[in-house]
């Protein structure tokens, strides 16, 4: 019997900066909750290039990975979705914008660690896992 459980793989990255204080990019994508950057694979793509492509589609960065981050499973009756994060930093001098009238993004910005928004539940063990990677290191 064929499986009716439809299952997505999408790829994004936890761009995080310094200066002035650590902060990390975020994305709203609903009214309520913000996310990390991230999107679907196209045909050809690898986990890494769909991160950097959607992080510039998303955001208008140009970043580059530094780790890989944990898989995040999001599981539902009939839907599974995993999330292949990266850690990344910004390698572009501009500033993030969100002026695509077509994307599904409505508001791209930096945050303190300390005063983080309202995120989508199961990114949080990406941006936790994220968050203690930059401050063992740092």
């Amino acid at each position: 019997m064929k499986s009716s459980m439809r299952e997505e793989i999408s790829c994004g990255a936890v761009v995080f900066r310094l200066k002035p204080t650590l902060q990390i990019l975020l994305v709203k994508q609903t009214k309520l909750y913000w996310g990390i950057p991230k999107g679907h694979m196209e045909n050809g793509e690898s986990f890494l290039q769909t991160a950097y492509r959607e992080v510039k589609e998303e955001t208008g960065l140009i970043i580059r990975a530094v780790s890989k981050l944990p898989y995040v499973v999001l599981k539902k009756k009939k839907f599974k979705k995993t999330v292949v994060p990266y850690l990344a930093v910004q390698i572009c001098d501009s500033e993030p914008i969100c002026d695509d009238k077509n994307s599904e993004v409505l508001d791209v910005k930096w945050f303190d660690i300390n005063q983080l928004p309202e995120i989508l539940y199961y990114q949080l063990p990406v941006i936790d896992a994220a968050l203690a990677l930059i401050l063992s290191d740092h």
